[in-house]
């Protein structure tokens, strides 16, 4: 074979050969994706308190702005496994966590059982019943005591009528008994004046 003959080209190699490259950058997420926690109770006691505070911690900041963005008048409520109460609530709703009544209905809630029976919702009618019926009766036991202190208070006016009347009546009685007695004396010293009889107007007879 001379040199002028052209030489076969080289056949190219299946398995060396490069593919190009494609441009993939579109089927790229552009963030990274979350990843997705099933709901469900976690049995972990230390994966769990991890979980509710940094949950109750996003949800209390999540309150906030729903409040400060919207106006909104916001309570939220939240008590740990452990008791723990944690709340955040707006100037408006302030009390129904601060004040006494507020707090005895929080705990009332929280020491009541998870599914009540119908024989707690019994006792709870009759707990309620003899609630009423207490007031019922301190009210009445108030009525008869303003009843009585009433009365009392007419008595002591009435007995310090009498003695006014009675006093007033001794003072009108001594003072006729006096004048009485002014005339009685007088009477005598008249009469005993004109039992002298003069006769010649120089002595008694």
């Amino acid at each position: 074979m001379s040199d002028l003959e052209p030489k076969p080209e080289p056949i190219p190699d299946p398995v060396n050969q490069l593919a190009p490259e494609e441009d993939d950058d579109d089927e790229k997420p552009t963030k990274r994706e979350r990843r997705k926690i099933e709901i469900k109770f976690i049995q972990d006691k230390s994966r769990r308190h991890i979980t509710f505070s940094k949950r109750k911690a996003g949800i209390m900041k999540k309150a906030y702005e729903l409040s400060v963005l919207t106006g909104t008048q916001v309570l939220l409520l939240v008590v740990s496994e452990t008791g723990l109460v944690y709340t955040f609530t707006t100037p408006k709703l302030q009390p129904l966590v601060t004040k006494t009544e507020g707090k005895n209905l929080i705990q009332a809630c929280l020491n009541a059982s998870d599914d009540p029976s119908p024989d707690d919702d019994d006792a709870q009618a009759q707990a309620h019943a003899q609630a009423q019926s207490q007031a019922q009766a301190q009210a009445q036991a108030q009525a008869q005591a303003q009843a009585q202190a009433q009365a009392q208070a007419q008595a002591h006016a009435q007995v310090q009528a009498q003695a006014q009347q009675y006093q007033q009546h001794n003072d009108m009685h001594y003072s006729q008994n006096a004048y009485s007695g002014q005339q009685i004396n007088n009477a005598f010293i008249g009469s005993d004046q004109g039992g002298y009889a003069y006769g010649d107007g120089t002595g008694f007879q």
